[in-house]
């Protein structure tokens, strides 16, 4: 993936096919995808005499909140039971993480317990998203992060590493801590 950033904006370049990239284009202001993507000129540049392989679409809010993540029988998980940013991929893994949580108040009768296992469970995702996202609301801050992670790489490498792995599990085992 290629991240870039302008003023008002993020694109997210993610390689679909060999032949084939998605352009996601993140911000609040209303304009045209040409409009965005002059806001790039690298990665305009880098699109001159591509053609595209549909039409352009968009969708959003990319932060969604549930209120519960219980209604009578439903239980949600993933990325169904809310998420800050739907860019992270986290999504799944959440949700496997989650299911063990579900299953188990299901099968007790405890539904409210599920919802504080949630809340333990995405404690982690949802506070280093929050600020990471945080930090780039600002265009200095913003101007600063990759610089920082190019002279900080091991700090770089161990947020995305915390992001990467499921709550309960340890860092490099891929087995849940118990």
């Amino acid at each position: 993936m290629e991240v870039y950033w302008a003023r008002e904006a993020e694109a997210y370049v993610t390689p679909v096919a060999d032949d084939l990239v998605g352009v996601a284009v993140l911000t609040t202001a209303r304009r045209s995808y040409d409009d965005h993507l002059a806001a790039f000129p690298e990665l305009r540049a880098r699109l001159a005499g591509a053609g595209r392989a549909g039409r352009v679409r968009g969708a959003g809010p990319l932060r969604q909140a549930a209120s519960a993540r219980t209604a009578g029988r439903v239980l949600l998980v993933g990325d169904a039971a809310g998420y800050v940013d739907a860019l992270t991929g986290e999504g799944i893994a959440l949700a496997l993480a989650q299911a063990p949580a579900a299953v188990r108040a299901i099968v007790n009768g405890d539904l409210t317990a599920y919802e504080r296992e949630w809340r333990r469970l995405t404690r982690r995702y949802r506070w280093l998203t929050h600020a990471l996202l945080g930090a780039t609301r600002t265009l200095p801050a913003r101007a600063a992060l990759v610089p920082v992670a190019q002279r900080l790489p091991w700090l770089f490498s161990a947020t995305v590493g915390l992001l990467a792995r499921p709550a309960g599990q340890q860092a490099g085992s891929g087995r849940p801590t118990g």
